[in-house]
């Protein structure tokens, strides 16, 4: 979309997805990155399933672009616009619980409307705090003293970030030093977490370890399993929208 004057000389434009028109693409276009065909608004692509050739097409999130902070106007559509916020639960959540674990912690923050899941299960509550990301369980007994502890599936964990291990009286903290996914066909080590120091406390398999993840006010009335979609609300046309971006 080209808004020109009445000699014709462009005065806003705006172009989401792929560039059409280089005036649409507002913005210097250097800032945009390699690839990126200029200065445009980002529109979320179509997933394709496992790399196969001739593979179904998954379902993307319903995502939507909006500007942050609403309504805001550089002249530059690399600075915004940006997508809502969408992750899955790292951990699957019960009804009453007022903590959830995301798979990625980035963009939500402290007074946020979020979406948990989709159609019929779906839920809308507030942020309460925005902690950190992940969520895994102790794959096989891990003594006191251990450093690397199996996990069952990849953790999500992020070197420098505090994580709880286990509950009640064998609970612990400890940082990250390192979080793997695991070789493929038996042929490396399975997915682990390394931590910067020795553990005080045996754990067995099963235990959970997680990030603090998001606090949401109240409790959940609807429980979620694992890999559910969170999203940031969804804006109501004609409404301010409600986007977040954490530490900006």
């Amino acid at each position: 979309m080209v808004l020109r004057d009445s000699a014709g000389l462009v005065v806003d434009s705006l172009n989401y997805g792929l560039l059409v028109d280089p005036w649409a693409s507002e913005g210097y276009h250097g800032i945009s990155g390699a690839g990126e065909a200029g200065c445009r608004v980002a529109v979320p692509p179509a997933g394709r399933g496992g790399g196969a050739q001739n593979a179904q097409p998954v379902a993307s999130p319903n995502r939507s672009s909006g500007r942050f902070p609403d309504g805001a106007d550089t002249d530059s559509n690399c600075n915004d616009f940006q997508l809502q916020t969408v992750t899955n639960l790292a951990a699957a959540a019960t009804v009453g619980s007022n903590n959830i674990k995301i798979a990625n912690a980035v963009d939500f923050a402290p007074g946020q409307i979020i979406a948990i899941d989709t159609g019929a299960n779906q839920e809308m509550v507030m942020v309460a705090t925005a902690g950190t990301q992940g969520a895994a369980t102790v794959g096989t007994a891990t003594a006191a003293g251990a450093t690397v502890i199996p996990v069952a599936s990849p953790a999500g964990f992020t070197p420098g970030q505090t994580i709880t291990i286990d509950s009640g009286a064998n609970l612990e903290t400890a940082v990250v030093v390192a979080s793997t996914g695991g070789g493929r066909g038996g042929q490396a080590p399975g997915p682990s977490v390394t931590v910067a120091a020795a553990l005080a406390r045996a754990h067995l398999p099963g235990a959970q370890i997680s990030g603090s993840g998001l606090t949401i006010m109240g409790g959940l009335t609807r429980a979620h399993a694992s890999d559910a979609q969170v999203t940031g609300h969804v804006p109501t046309p004609g409404s301010a929208n409600q986007y977040t971006r954490r530490g900006r």
